[in-house]
């Protein structure tokens, strides 16, 4: 028989490689001949390392650079090995109709996004690893012609006897975590080691790709380096550690305990290594909550791992994955699930015809201009101006014709908070209001780097890389669009896209058109008025507040606008949780361990457009040294300026400034006794807890003179002035324990309450959902 096989790299490492390799040994072994053919191409000494690392040379086996589908078409079976790979089906059923083609899904469903054609009318049967994936597939794509087969194991080698560790954990995967999710082992193993639950664990990370500076700076913040090391030697006894959140099978949980090791691992989202591992002694299972997974660890170490359970572990290992008939079996199923029919494919497209169609696009301006005629014409500042203009135009009227054709999908939500740079404010309240309350939707957030990423998938969300291909392609699908600041320019606005905008604050500085310097008024104003005029509701605190932004944002020019004066979600979460038990899990969350006996002082400078060294003349240590040891100092600062993280970080034990990107303010409010400020909105925030707020003037003549204030703060209510004397501050922190707003809640927030969000939502959705 005649087998052809299209992988994407059988020369890297990996899952699908492994099966592949392992896969056409097999069919060599049964004397089939295997085509394979690679997507990437490669060079002679690639061929060389796989033919003397694998035992691969063979007669039976041709190694080839997968250039058309017509080479693909001449055998009996062709086996596509990425799902991406499947749309080839059409072109090969075209060149010969008889051919058997199966498709192998290696990657959790949950990755198989609709933009992937699987053209499932020319497959013939698809293999998946479990009869559970298997249900899903069929009930997703109504497409019954799947069986279930675990990837082939033969590299697999057993071991009779159990091994123990008291302190060893390793993890050996692609660094890439929004896939692997090592950080969350990262964070699990801080909150363990402060903590003293284990206090001698090591953890060795193997391995390679685009998220490793994201564990070194993990390591190092969270000072780790004597506890985790990133591909370091392998230790001859550990205990496997996996928390992705999607696996099929997982080679790496499966060599481990045919070696005779322990796995921790997460069941899966799916919970597909659940039905897969569940019966092994060997293995534990992890539930991604931190307080859960510290006992779980410290108990998989004390667990002694005996012959009698070993024996039973070996036994299914060897009925289940070490099977002398894999290739049989296979052929087997392919031959039982394949579709009893004819299938006709009407036309016929080359992959030259194809990549000749990728090649006819419109010469860019860019490369336009270097020609010399161009470059003649374009001296002219006046014909290079209208140039430009000409292509900029043209060019923005092609993006929307195609992100045009972009179907918006009614259970899509996209969230984003400051662009990406943090996952807070009242995006991020309005997101967890979604998924408690609206079961059937899904939610994805704007993320900015991987760090924000990590706290967009503590809540079991779905972080999408700002201004990336991908955001633009997710931002389109989805019908309902929350944001607390001005949407990605080259995104546009779907005609069925509704836009909430939030806001993130309530304003006591001037803002675009109310600013002082009327360049720069005129400047914002001309910028902000366009992306204004998508929005389709916005939520406010109060009558007031509404006012303010109507006279910001000149609102009266968008007609279609919808004002909700519902309150904010933010301060809804304040509300509710003003409470000791949400104060411990913050103090957890921020500072690793819980101790009621702590006082923390909140400092939110507000952002200066000139670079500054230094956030205030304040000496912060100074100040602690006149205060009790057990008051300690949080530094929020602004996104703009987290270039002072580590001046600040590394004044004193008793300093604390985190990532922005793991910062919700909100939490920090609840967390402190008292906050120090300067002109920030934070205070109209801050206000919902009746806590001392000391506003630091230190520059407000020409704050002042440069912004300008709505109103004046101190008519409202009592601000305490912070005192310039560290001595005197201390003084007044340790003096003033709360200060009654209700008079300013009552004037500027009397809209915030107890069911902001849920109000919202129901508007939004009950008026639009159509």
């Amino acid at each position: 028989m005649i087998i052809n096989i299209l992988g994407y790299n059988i020369f890297s490492k990996g899952g699908t490689s492994r099966s592949n390799i392992n896969l056409i040994k097999s069919l060599l072994e049964a004397h089939h001949k295997v085509n394979y053919y690679n997507y990437l191409p490669f060079t002679n000494d690639d061929i060389v390392k796989l033919l003397i690392h694998e035992g691969l040379d063979n007669k039976l086996l041709s190694l080839n650079h997968y250039v058309s589908d017509k080479d693909l078409s001449t055998g009996d079976i062709v086996i596509l090995t990425r799902e991406s790979f499947f749309h080839y089906s059409r072109n090969i059923k075209a060149h010969n109709n008889n051919i058997k083609i199966v498709g192998e899904i290696h990657g959790p469903l949950k990755y198989i996004t609709d933009d992937i054609d699987l053209s499932l009318e020319t497959i013939d049967c698809v293999r998946v690893s479990t009869e559970n994936i298997k249900e899903h597939f069929i009930k997703k794509y109504k497409y019954h012609n799947v069986f279930s087969q675990y990837v082939n194991a033969r590299h697999i080698k057993l071991n009779e006897k159990p091994i123990n560790t008291k302190r060893n954990f390793m993890i050996k995967a692609r660094f890439e975590d929004n896939i692997k999710d090592i950080s969350y082992v990262i964070k699990l193993f801080n909150y363990i080691i402060k903590n003293n639950i284990v206090s001698d664990i090591k953890l060795y990370i193997i391995g390679y790709g685009p998220s490793e500076l994201l564990y070194k700076n993990l390591i190092r913040y969270y000072n780790l380096e004597e506890h985790i090391y990133i591909n370091r030697k392998e230790p001859k006894s550990y205990i496997y550690i996996s928390s992705s959140p999607y696996e099929t099978l997982g080679y790496s949980i499966l060599e481990t305990i045919a070696n005779g090791n322990k796995a921790l691992i997460y069941p899966g989202d799916d919970k597909v290594l659940k039905d897969i591992y569940n019966e092994y002694n060997a293995v534990d299972f992890l539930t991604k909550d931190i307080l859960k997974d510290s006992l779980i660890l410290k108990n998989i170490l004390h667990y002694k791992y005996n012959y009698s359970d070993r024996l039973k572990d070996y036994q299914r290992l060897l009925n289940t994955f070490i099977n002398n008939k894999y290739e049989v079996n296979l052929l087997n199923n392919i031959e039982k699930y394949s579709q009893n029919k004819t299938i006709k494919v009407k036309k016929r497209y080359s992959n030259l015809y194809k990549q000749s169609l990728i090649k006819v696009k419109r010469t860019p301006f860019s490369t336009l201009k270097d020609s010399k005629f161009i470059k003649l014409v374009l001296k002219s500042r006046i014909i290079n101006k209208i140039v430009k203009r000409f292509y900029q135009k043209n060019h923005n009227e092609r993006s929307i014709k195609t992100l045009n054709r972009i179907q918006v999908n009614r259970k899509f939500v996209f969230i984003e908070s400051f662009h990406g740079k943090n996952f807070s404010g009242d995006p991020k309240y309005i997101a967890l209001a979604i998924k408690k309350a609206y079961k059937d939707m899904e939610i994805y957030v704007s993320s900015g780097n991987s760090l924000v990423d990590m706290e967009i998938k503590r809540y079991g969300l779905i972080p999408v890389r700002f201004g990336s291909n991908n955001y633009v392609n997710i931002f389109r699908k989805c019908k309902y669009v929350f944001m607390n600041g001005n949407s990605l320019d080259k995104v546009y606005k779907g005609n069925d896209q509704i836009f909430v905008q939030t806001w993130h604050g309530f304003p006591l500085k001037k803002i675009v058109s109310d600013l002082n310097n009327e360049i720069e008024r005129e400047k914002q104003f001309n910028a902000f008025n366009p992306r204004m005029m998508k929005w389709d509701f916005l939520i406010t605190s109060s009558e007031i507040n509404t006012i303010l932004l109507n006279s910001a944002f000149k609102l009266e020019s968008n007609k279609n606008l919808v004002t909700l004066e519902f309150g904010a979600p933010r301060n809804q979460y304040l509300i509710n949780n003003n409470n000791s038990n949400e104060k411990q899990l913050i103090q957890q969350k921020y500072l690793f361990k819980v101790n009621d006996e702590k006082k923390y002082i909140l400092y939110c400078p507000t952002w200066r457009k000139e670079k500054r060294n230094q956030i205030t003349n304040l000496k912060l240590t100074e100040l602690l040294s006149y205060l009790p040891s057990n008051y300690e100092i949080i530094v929020k600062l602004h996104p703009n300026e987290s270039n002072l993280r580590t001046k600040y970080n590394g004044l004193s034990e008793r300093i604390h400034c985190f990532y922005n990107e793991f910062v919700d303010i909100q939490e920090l409010y609840i967390l402190s006794e008292c906050m120090i400020t300067d002109y920030s909105s934070t205070i109209f925030d801050y206000i919902h807890l009746n806590k001392p707020i000391f506003i630091l003037q230190e520059d407000q003549k020409d704050y002042v003179d440069d912004i300008g204030f709505y109103f004046d703060l101190f008519e409202l209510g009592y601000f305490p002035i912070a005192s310039l004397n560290e001595e005197r501050l201390a003084q007044q922190i340790q003096k003033i324990k709360s200060i009654n707003y209700s008079n300013i809640k009552n004037r500027l927030m009397n809209k915030d309450n107890k069911n902001s969000t849920e109000n919202i939502l129901e508007a939004v959705f009950k008026n639009t959902n159509n």
